[in-house]
């Protein structure tokens, strides 16, 4: 579409800058093109406001816009909340290239960016071709904007058909239509269809979302991981890859994909979000603690602004409180305290998230040597406990870890026997349900390393190598470590090897452990015990 057919005396633009200068010059080149409707902020609060209430053809938004919401807050929120028309166009005004810039606002699809220092030709050059593009789907937008899936479902199948050139991105958009409309069957045709002609990255992830609406969780992991080999960054195909690991209960794998998708876009709220509840469902509270932190701080402007986030930064700062320096106790206790405040405040909370706020809250003031607060704190958590319903297993270990510091023992004990039979055979809520307790039995050294041996031995007769091997490593650390806990892991090192998932790193500490027990005498009844494992490892490692 040549410059002089677009009609820009019709358009209605919205200019969101902070800079005055630059909101004149805007809208003086603008009137230059044609432009008559002109409106202009300064903020982004005033920007939802007026995307909330009219209809714009055409927006312009600078990224860094000073104090409140960003570029990419605005843009997440007008794609969230469906504040800007399917045929209208947002372009991105930006000094700033940054990857984290660029990576962010990318996820939330503007139509463009224009790079200042913004001229008159450049602008007339960029815009050209922005709505030109655009143009192209007029049709299919058009019918978008009446909220006609079927008209615009139809417009797809006839650009396809009338422009070949234009068939696959033309199929692109009538998948996701589909998907969003939950028509998945129709979906999967549409993507088998695509895929029958070219592998094209959007497809495999389309299919791999069709998978995952199916609960075919395998399947789709399948498809994603042979997506992530190529070399094209598609950090949405990371988010569905690691949702598709947590579905399938693989938290530690869910999380390695996205501490790599937010090292490549960390400006991802809800890439942050899912980062710190991957990482306390696998007790990385080092993840965890970062994570969240980066989610609060990113969702101060943000639409995506969760209080799961506030009270799960309080629960990392639980080790500083309870065991850090004195600076770090006193520091961590206001910061956390402060995080529940806000989250009780800012947020409109459901029974769930009050009862975390009020464990929280009893656990910090407990840990920081507020006892009798601590109490009281617990006491209002109790009373919602017993009205609770729908309380996930995650959240019953919470609370059987704080009736181990407020309750007798043996009445936490009865709670903790009854969560652990609802936990039955899910092995990651049973290593945290056990990592409870070690925790818990810190101060009773001999109890702890009972508990290791017996536990440890029971993942070794279930074969279960992966969690024996960590419990046992982490065990061999205590300062009463014997050398029964040695054994143990040594067992779980020579059973991963033999497994086919050998580690240099292991290698060495296999080594290490064999060098602790060198002393173990020959009358000792676990000698013979020792002498098998050292065969088995000269199996394993040859001539090494």
């Amino acid at each position: 579409m040549p410059l002089e057919l677009i009609p820009y005396h019709k358009m209605s633009v919205l200019i969101i800058e902070d800079l005055a200068e630059m909101r004149s010059s805007m809208k003086s080149m603008l009137g230059n093109i044609g432009v008559q409707h002109t409106e202009s902020v300064n903020n982004g609060e005033d920007a939802l406001k007026k995307l909330r209430n009219n209809d714009y053809d055409l927006v312009f938004s600078d990224y860094e816009l000073g104090r409140g919401k960003d570029g990419q807050q605005i843009l997440e929120e007008v794609r969230f909340n469906n504040l800007v028309k399917p045929s209208s166009v947002f372009i991105m005004v930006t000094a700033a290239q940054t990857v984290d810039m660029v990576m962010g606002a990318l996820e939330f699809a503007p139509d463009g960016y224009i790079a200042k220092p913004v001229t008159l030709e450049l602008l007339k050059t960029r815009l050209v071709r922005i709505i030109r593009t655009k143009d192209i789907y007029k049709e299919i937008n058009l019918a978008l904007d009446d909220d006609n899936t079927e008209a615009a479902l139809n417009a797809c199948n006839r650009l396809a058909m009338e422009k070949p050139k234009f068939a696959l991105p033309a199929y692109r958009i009538k998948g996701k239509i589909l998907i969003e409309q939950e028509r998945f069957e129709e979906a999967k045709d549409i993507y088998e269809t695509v895929l029958g002609i070219k592998r094209v990255a959007w497809a495999i992830l389309g299919m791999a979302k069709v998978h995952f609406y199916f609960k075919e969780y395998e399947q789709a992991q399948n498809l994603l991981e042979s997506l992530a080999k190529t070399k094209a960054k598609y950090v949405e195909a990371q988010d569905w890859l690691a949702k598709s690991l947590e579905e399938q209960g693989k938290y530690k794998a869910a999380q390695k994909v996205l501490v790599e998708a937010v090292a490549q876009s960390p400006k991802s709220i809800r890439r942050q979000q899912a980062l710190g509840r991957v990482a306390e469902k696998n007790g990385d509270i080092d993840v965890m603690w970062k994570s969240c932190r980066k989610a609060v701080a990113l969702g101060k402007n943000s639409c995506f602004k969760s209080p799961d986030v506030f009270i799960g930064l309080a629960k990392s700062l639980q080790p500083k409180i309870k065991g850090g320096s004195m600076r770090d106790k006193k520091l961590s206790t206001v910061e956390a305290l402060n995080l529940i405040e806000s989250a009780r405040m800012d947020f409109d909370l459901d029974t769930i998230a009050s009862l975390k706020c009020s464990l929280v809250e009893a656990e910090t003031l407990m840990n920081s040597g507020k006892e009798e607060e601590g109490k009281l704190a617990y006491r209002a958590a109790d009373t919602i406990i017993s009205s609770s319903k729908n309380l996930s297993l995650d959240d019953k270990i919470d609370i059987f870890n704080t009736k181990l510091q407020f309750e007798t023992e043996e009445i936490a004990m009865e709670y903790g026997k009854q969560v652990l039979n609802e936990i039955a055979s899910n092995k990651r809520l049973q290593v945290k349900y056990y990592k409870t307790i070690e925790l818990f039995l810190h101060n009773r050294p001999a109890d702890r390393l009972k508990l290791v041996k017996e536990r440890g031995e029971e993942l070794l007769l279930r074969e279960d190598v992966e969690d024996a091997l960590e419990m046992y490593l982490r065990a061999s650390s205590f300062k009463d470590a014997d050398e029964d806990i040695f054994l143990g892991a040594l067992k779980s090192i020579i059973g991963r090897f033999k497994k086919g998932r050998p580690d240099r790193q292991l290698t060495q500490k296999c080594d290490a452990l064999f060098k602790e027990l060198e002393t173990l005498s020959e009358s000792d009844p676990r000698h013979p015990i020792l002498e098998q494992l050292k065969f088995q490892w000269e199996e394993i490692t040859g001539d090494e």
